[in-house]
Protein backbone atom coordinates (compact mmCIF):
# COMPACT_ATOMS: atom_id res chain seq x y z
CA UNK A 1 0.00 0.00 0.00
CA UNK A 2 1.42 3.38 -1.04
CA UNK A 3 0.85 5.45 2.07
CA UNK A 4 2.86 8.40 0.74
CA UNK A 5 0.31 8.65 -2.08
CA UNK A 6 -2.62 8.27 0.32
CA UNK A 7 -1.18 10.97 2.58
CA UNK A 8 -0.77 13.29 -0.41
CA UNK A 9 -4.44 12.72 -1.23
CA UNK A 10 -5.47 13.54 2.34
CA UNK A 11 -3.49 16.77 2.25
CA UNK A 12 -4.84 17.72 -1.19
CA UNK A 13 -8.44 17.21 -0.04
CA UNK A 14 -8.05 18.96 3.32
CA UNK A 15 -9.31 22.53 3.47
CA UNK A 16 -6.75 23.92 5.92
CA UNK A 17 -3.17 22.73 5.49
CA UNK A 18 -0.23 24.91 6.57
CA UNK A 19 2.99 24.07 4.74
CA UNK A 20 6.34 25.06 6.22
CA UNK A 21 5.25 28.04 8.25
CA UNK A 22 7.99 30.23 9.66
CA UNK A 23 9.09 29.67 13.24
CA UNK A 24 7.42 32.91 14.28
CA UNK A 25 4.13 31.78 12.76
CA UNK A 26 4.35 28.34 14.34
CA UNK A 27 4.89 29.93 17.75
CA UNK A 28 1.90 32.19 17.17
CA UNK A 29 -0.28 29.23 16.15
CA UNK A 30 0.88 27.20 19.17
CA UNK A 31 -0.09 29.99 21.57
CA UNK A 32 -3.37 30.94 19.87
CA UNK A 33 -4.45 27.28 19.78
CA UNK A 34 -3.53 26.92 23.47
CA UNK A 35 -0.98 24.23 22.74
CA UNK A 36 1.62 26.29 24.62
CA UNK A 37 2.03 29.60 26.40
CA UNK A 38 4.64 32.30 26.75
CA UNK A 39 6.25 32.07 30.18
CA UNK A 40 7.28 35.05 32.31
CA UNK A 41 10.84 34.96 30.97
CA UNK A 42 9.69 34.83 27.35
CA UNK A 43 10.26 31.10 26.76
CA UNK A 44 7.60 28.93 25.17
CA UNK A 45 6.20 26.51 27.75
CA UNK A 46 3.90 23.54 27.30
CA UNK A 47 2.50 20.58 29.23
CA UNK A 48 1.69 16.99 28.40
CA UNK A 49 -0.58 14.27 29.78
CA UNK A 50 0.93 12.00 32.40
CA UNK A 51 1.61 9.20 29.91
CA UNK A 52 3.56 11.61 27.70
CA UNK A 53 6.11 13.01 30.15
CA UNK A 54 8.81 10.77 28.68
CA UNK A 55 9.48 7.98 26.24
CA UNK A 56 7.32 4.89 26.14
CA UNK A 57 9.80 2.21 25.03
CA UNK A 58 7.29 -0.62 25.39
CA UNK A 59 5.01 1.16 22.90
CA UNK A 60 7.79 1.71 20.36
CA UNK A 61 7.89 -0.73 17.46
CA UNK A 62 9.85 -1.66 14.35
CA UNK A 63 8.08 -3.36 11.46
CA UNK A 64 9.58 -6.81 10.92
CA UNK A 65 9.91 -7.95 7.31
CA UNK A 66 11.71 -11.00 5.87
CA UNK A 67 13.81 -8.84 3.53
CA UNK A 68 15.33 -6.73 6.33
CA UNK A 69 14.89 -8.63 9.60
CA UNK A 70 18.50 -9.83 9.48
CA UNK A 71 19.68 -6.24 9.95
CA UNK A 72 18.19 -5.92 13.42
CA UNK A 73 19.00 -7.54 16.75
CA UNK A 74 15.58 -8.81 17.76
CA UNK A 75 17.00 -10.26 20.97
CA UNK A 76 17.36 -6.72 22.31
CA UNK A 77 14.42 -5.83 24.59
CA UNK A 78 14.33 -2.39 22.94
CA UNK A 79 13.66 -3.79 19.47
CA UNK A 80 10.00 -4.78 19.57
CA UNK A 81 8.69 -6.21 16.29
CA UNK A 82 5.40 -5.22 14.72
CA UNK A 83 3.65 -6.96 11.86
CA UNK A 84 3.23 -4.99 8.60
CA UNK A 85 -0.55 -5.49 8.93
CA UNK A 86 -0.67 -3.82 12.36
CA UNK A 87 1.47 -0.92 11.14
CA UNK A 88 -0.88 -0.42 8.18
CA UNK A 89 -3.87 -0.35 10.53
CA UNK A 90 -2.25 2.33 12.70
CA UNK A 91 -1.21 4.43 9.72
CA UNK A 92 -4.74 4.19 8.25
CA UNK A 93 -6.19 5.28 11.59
CA UNK A 94 -3.75 8.20 11.75
CA UNK A 95 -4.74 9.32 8.25
CA UNK A 96 -8.42 9.19 9.21
CA UNK A 97 -7.71 11.26 12.29
CA UNK A 98 -5.96 13.85 10.11
CA UNK A 99 -8.93 13.98 7.74
CA UNK A 100 -11.16 14.97 10.65
CA UNK A 101 -8.88 17.69 12.01
CA UNK A 102 -9.64 21.39 11.49
CA UNK A 103 -6.02 22.16 10.63
CA UNK A 104 -2.96 20.20 9.53
CA UNK A 105 0.68 21.28 9.67
CA UNK A 106 3.42 20.05 7.32
CA UNK A 107 7.15 20.61 7.67
CA UNK A 108 9.87 19.57 5.24
CA UNK A 109 13.31 19.33 6.82
CA UNK A 110 16.48 17.26 6.55
CA UNK A 111 18.56 15.28 9.03
CA UNK A 112 22.27 15.54 8.52
CA UNK A 113 24.96 18.18 8.92
CA UNK A 114 26.72 16.81 5.82
CA UNK A 115 24.41 17.41 2.82
CA UNK A 116 25.89 14.35 1.11
CA UNK A 117 24.18 12.18 3.73
CA UNK A 118 21.13 14.32 4.55
CA UNK A 119 17.84 12.46 4.94
CA UNK A 120 14.72 14.38 3.85
CA UNK A 121 11.96 14.20 6.47
CA UNK A 122 8.34 15.27 5.95
CA UNK A 123 6.34 15.54 9.17
CA UNK A 124 2.55 15.87 9.12
CA UNK A 125 0.63 16.64 12.31
CA UNK A 126 -2.49 18.34 13.63
CA UNK A 127 -0.39 20.18 16.22
CA UNK A 128 1.46 23.43 15.55
CA UNK A 129 3.77 22.58 18.45
CA UNK A 130 4.85 19.35 16.76
CA UNK A 131 5.64 21.27 13.59
CA UNK A 132 7.57 23.82 15.65
CA UNK A 133 9.51 21.02 17.32
CA UNK A 134 10.61 19.62 13.95
CA UNK A 135 11.48 23.09 12.71
CA UNK A 136 13.73 23.55 15.73
CA UNK A 137 15.17 20.03 15.91
CA UNK A 138 15.87 19.26 12.25
CA UNK A 139 17.72 21.23 9.61
CA UNK A 140 16.29 23.42 6.84
CA UNK A 141 16.35 21.96 3.35
CA UNK A 142 19.31 23.24 1.34
CA UNK A 143 20.03 22.90 -2.41
CA UNK A 144 23.14 20.78 -1.74
CA UNK A 145 20.96 18.07 -0.23
CA UNK A 146 19.64 17.28 -3.70
CA UNK A 147 22.85 15.28 -4.16
CA UNK A 148 22.44 13.34 -0.92
CA UNK A 149 22.62 9.56 -1.03
CA UNK A 150 19.09 9.66 0.42
CA UNK A 151 17.69 12.04 -2.20
CA UNK A 152 14.52 10.56 -3.61
CA UNK A 153 13.93 8.30 -0.63
CA UNK A 154 12.90 10.68 2.09
CA UNK A 155 11.15 9.63 5.29
CA UNK A 156 7.51 10.46 6.05
CA UNK A 157 6.26 10.81 9.63
CA UNK A 158 2.61 11.26 10.68
CA UNK A 159 2.01 12.46 14.24
CA UNK A 160 -1.34 12.74 16.03
CA UNK A 161 -0.06 13.09 19.59
CA UNK A 162 -3.25 13.70 21.56
CA UNK A 163 -5.45 11.09 19.91
CA UNK A 164 -5.67 7.48 21.08
CA UNK A 165 -6.06 4.19 19.25
CA UNK A 166 -9.26 2.20 19.81
CA UNK A 167 -8.10 -0.47 22.25
CA UNK A 168 -10.49 -3.18 21.09
CA UNK A 169 -9.29 -2.82 17.51
CA UNK A 170 -5.74 -3.70 18.56
CA UNK A 171 -6.45 -6.64 20.83
CA UNK A 172 -3.55 -9.07 20.42
CA UNK A 173 -1.60 -6.58 18.27
CA UNK A 174 -0.27 -4.06 20.81
CA UNK A 175 1.13 -4.70 24.26
CA UNK A 176 -1.20 -5.56 27.08
CA UNK A 177 -1.21 -3.08 29.98
CA UNK A 178 -1.01 -4.25 33.62
CA UNK A 179 -4.79 -3.96 33.88
CA UNK A 180 -5.23 -6.39 31.00
CA UNK A 181 -6.37 -4.01 28.26
CA UNK A 182 -4.39 -3.29 25.06
CA UNK A 183 -2.33 -0.12 24.86
CA UNK A 184 -3.89 2.78 22.98
CA UNK A 185 -0.66 4.42 21.84
CA UNK A 186 2.08 3.50 19.39
CA UNK A 187 5.36 4.88 18.09
CA UNK A 188 6.13 2.78 15.02
CA UNK A 189 8.56 2.84 12.13
CA UNK A 190 8.81 0.94 8.87
CA UNK A 191 12.41 1.14 7.64
CA UNK A 192 11.66 -0.54 4.33
CA UNK A 193 8.96 1.94 3.31
CA UNK A 194 10.53 4.99 4.98
CA UNK A 195 7.39 5.56 7.07
CA UNK A 196 6.77 6.42 10.69
CA UNK A 197 3.63 7.03 12.72
CA UNK A 198 2.99 8.29 16.25
CA UNK A 199 -0.45 8.07 17.83
CA UNK A 200 -1.10 8.85 21.48
CA UNK A 201 2.33 10.12 22.56
CA UNK A 202 2.53 13.88 23.09
CA UNK A 203 6.14 13.65 24.26
CA UNK A 204 8.19 15.64 21.75
CA UNK A 205 11.07 13.25 22.21
CA UNK A 206 9.02 10.54 20.49
CA UNK A 207 9.50 12.43 17.22
CA UNK A 208 13.18 12.99 17.87
CA UNK A 209 14.00 9.47 19.03
CA UNK A 210 12.07 7.84 16.21
CA UNK A 211 14.14 9.73 13.66
CA UNK A 212 17.37 8.99 15.57
CA UNK A 213 16.53 5.32 15.31
CA UNK A 214 15.86 5.65 11.59
CA UNK A 215 19.26 7.24 11.03
CA UNK A 216 20.91 4.63 13.23
CA UNK A 217 19.45 1.98 10.96
CA UNK A 218 20.21 3.64 7.62
CA UNK A 219 23.71 5.03 8.10
CA UNK A 220 25.64 1.83 8.89
CA UNK A 221 24.42 0.55 5.52
CA UNK A 222 26.24 3.52 3.99
CA UNK A 223 29.48 2.73 5.91
CA UNK A 224 28.86 5.42 8.53
CA UNK A 225 29.08 4.51 12.22
CA UNK A 226 26.62 6.37 14.48
CA UNK A 227 28.01 7.38 17.86
CA UNK A 228 26.33 8.84 20.93
CA UNK A 229 29.00 11.40 21.71
CA UNK A 230 30.26 14.93 21.67
CA UNK A 231 33.66 15.93 20.35
CA UNK A 232 36.13 18.77 20.22
CA UNK A 233 39.28 19.64 18.30
CA UNK A 234 42.60 20.89 19.59
CA UNK A 235 44.84 23.54 18.00
CA UNK A 236 46.88 20.81 16.31
CA UNK A 237 43.85 19.13 14.77
CA UNK A 238 43.69 16.37 17.39
CA UNK A 239 40.15 15.11 17.97
CA UNK A 240 38.69 13.96 21.27
CA UNK A 241 35.44 11.95 21.40
CA UNK A 242 33.44 11.99 24.62
CA UNK A 243 31.05 9.05 24.89
CA UNK A 244 28.56 8.36 27.65
CA UNK A 245 24.94 8.02 28.62
CA UNK A 246 22.57 10.96 28.36
CA UNK A 247 23.05 13.51 31.10
CA UNK A 248 26.54 12.39 32.09
CA UNK A 249 28.33 15.56 30.93
CA UNK A 250 29.39 15.06 27.30
CA UNK A 251 28.36 18.55 26.23
CA UNK A 252 29.85 20.17 29.31
CA UNK A 253 33.18 18.39 28.90
CA UNK A 254 33.41 19.16 25.20
CA UNK A 255 32.99 22.91 25.85
CA UNK A 256 36.67 23.46 26.58
CA UNK A 257 37.61 27.11 25.82
CA UNK A 258 40.99 25.91 24.53
CA UNK A 259 39.44 23.53 22.00
CA UNK A 260 36.96 23.96 19.16
CA UNK A 261 33.68 22.18 19.91
CA UNK A 262 32.46 21.28 16.46
CA UNK A 263 30.34 18.16 16.80
CA UNK A 264 27.86 19.41 19.37
CA UNK A 265 27.30 22.54 17.31
CA UNK A 266 25.65 20.34 14.67
CA UNK A 267 23.38 18.54 17.11
CA UNK A 268 20.27 19.30 15.06
CA UNK A 269 21.74 17.49 12.08
CA UNK A 270 23.53 14.21 11.57
CA UNK A 271 25.34 14.37 14.89
CA UNK A 272 22.10 14.65 16.81
CA UNK A 273 20.48 12.05 14.61
CA UNK A 274 23.16 9.56 15.58
CA UNK A 275 22.85 9.82 19.31
CA UNK A 276 21.54 6.35 20.11
CA UNK A 277 23.02 3.09 18.99
CA UNK A 278 20.91 1.03 21.39
CA UNK A 279 17.57 0.84 19.52
CA UNK A 280 19.03 -0.87 16.44
CA UNK A 281 22.10 -3.09 16.58
CA UNK A 282 23.62 -4.01 13.25
CA UNK A 283 25.32 -7.41 12.87
CA UNK A 284 29.10 -7.42 12.70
Amino acid sequence: MNFQKKLAEVLAQHSNVHNNLSRKELIRHSVERKEALISANGALATWTPIESTGRSPKDTYIVRRPESEGNIDWDSPNNIPMSPETFDMIFEDALQLLRDKKVVYVTDRILGADPSYALPIKTVSDQALTALFTDNMFRPVIPEAENSIFAGRGFTLVVVPYEKLVRERYEGRLRRLPGGQPSNMAVAMDFDRYLGVIVGSAYGGSVKKLMFTVMNYLLPGEDILPLHCSANEGPGGDIALLLGLSGTGKTTLSADPRRHCWVMMSMAGVTMALLTLRPVVMPS
